[in-house]
């Protein structure tokens, strides 16, 4: 059971609002049990919002509408505060020692290690831009004071995101983009107890307040922030995933088979590619999975399985797609230093799946 429900202020009727490869639906009144199981059963799982498009994309199609709230799927555990990054990377390095009893974020200090300060305190900010791999990224520290959940909505509007550290070596060139006058700054670590039904790696939050103990939140459209509620009978929103994961581990022709009509998975947009990433992260995937790419054994061009040419948007491993003659003629996703990348794998190496969904 779960110790609370977050909601949302929601238009009827919702769908098809999230992308290509996720939908939105709103279901009408039940109670936090009935929503789970509904949207677990008719759908994927009761809905979590990811980022400020997700939340300004449920609050513009609720306006001037009839439905007084409905659940999304954060919940408080109030026994389990864990820190998580922003972007969605694992937090395999961490530079504290004290423990942090509320919603902290992290913030580096001059000699580079991190303190855990309340997420409504304001300072300057590290974000980054994202290169072909994280030796590339590029750090901008940020000269303006913002709470942590500010300086992430600044980040992901005008960057990638908060920056994000996965070991010694990206701690210390963090900390020599800045001078001493400069510390502490956020980075892009959030330590509370909130979590999601559908065990999404969301660090997007959007309190009115601080969540109190053992209720679901209601997101406002009025005053577009999360409300805490209890128990009570409330709108649902769902959402379907579009994206469907092997257990089996298949080779290119038998993921091919596999996904027989809907077809291996096809990713054209950088939506297509935060969308399948997520769903990645949430199942805990890290090995190579197969998507749809294939090489011209002839010409040496990519496509997907679909004949469509690859591009002009590309997700290359160091970021040239591989060259023809020396390379392998099937595409994976793998996560290459913390990123998911396109590459070549040998097409009768076995890998999980993807496919689209119906």
């Amino acid at each position: 059971a779960f110790p609370s429900v977050l909601m949302l202020l929601c238009a009827f009727p919702l769908s098809n609002a999230a992308g290509r490869l996720r939908e939105f639906h709103l279901l009408s009144q039940m109670n936090i049990s009935e929503a789970l199981e509904t949207c677990k059963k008719t759908y994927t799982n009761i809905v979590t919002v990811y980022d400020d498009k997700d939340n300004e994309e449920l609050i513009k199609r609720v306006k001037g509408r009839d439905a007084p709230s409905a659940l999304i799927g954060a919940y408080t555990n109030n026994t389990n505060y864990r820190s998580k990054w922003s972007n969605g990377d694992d937090v395999i390095f961490t530079s504290f020692t004290e423990n942090c009893t509320g919603i902290c974020g992290a913030a580096m200090r001059s000699n580079g290690s991190w303190e855990l300060l309340p997420h409504t305190e304001t300072k300057y900010f590290m974000c980054y831009d994202e290169g072909v791999d994280r030796a590339s990224h590029n750090y901008s520290l940020i000269h303006i004071n913002k709470t942590w959940t500010a300086a992430q909505l600044y980040c992901r509007q005008h960057h990638t995101d908060l920056v994000s550290i996965t070991n010694e070596q990206e701690n210390e060139r963090v900390k020599n983009q800045t001078k001493d006058r400069e510390f502490p700054f956020w980075i892009g670590l959030l330590h509370d107890n909130i979590e999601w039904a559908d065990r999404g790696k969301s660090a997007y939050r959007n309190y009115s307040s601080k969540p109190g103990q053992g209720t679901f939140t209601i997101l406002t459209v009025l005053t577009n922030d999360w409300q805490l509620r209890g128990s009570g009978s409330f709108a649902v929103l769902c959402y379907k995933s579009l994206i469907h994961v092997s257990e089996a581990k298949l080779s290119w022709e038998g993921a091919v088979d596999y996904c027989n009509a809907s077809g291996l998975l096809r990713i054209e947009s950088k939506d297509d590619q935060i969308e399948t990433e997520r769903e990645l992260r949430k199942e805990n995937i890290s090995e190579p999975v197969w998507i749809g790419l294939r090489q011209s054994r002839l010409f040496g061009f990519w496509m997907w399985v679909n004949g469509l040419h690859v591009g002009p948007w590309t997700n290359w491993k160091g970021g040239r797609q591989p060259e023809h003659q020396i390379s392998h003629h099937c595409g994976v996703m793998e996560k290459v230093d913390g990123t998911f990348k396109w590459t070549d794998k040998d097409c009768r190496s076995t890998f999980r799946v993807l496919c689209e969904a119906k």
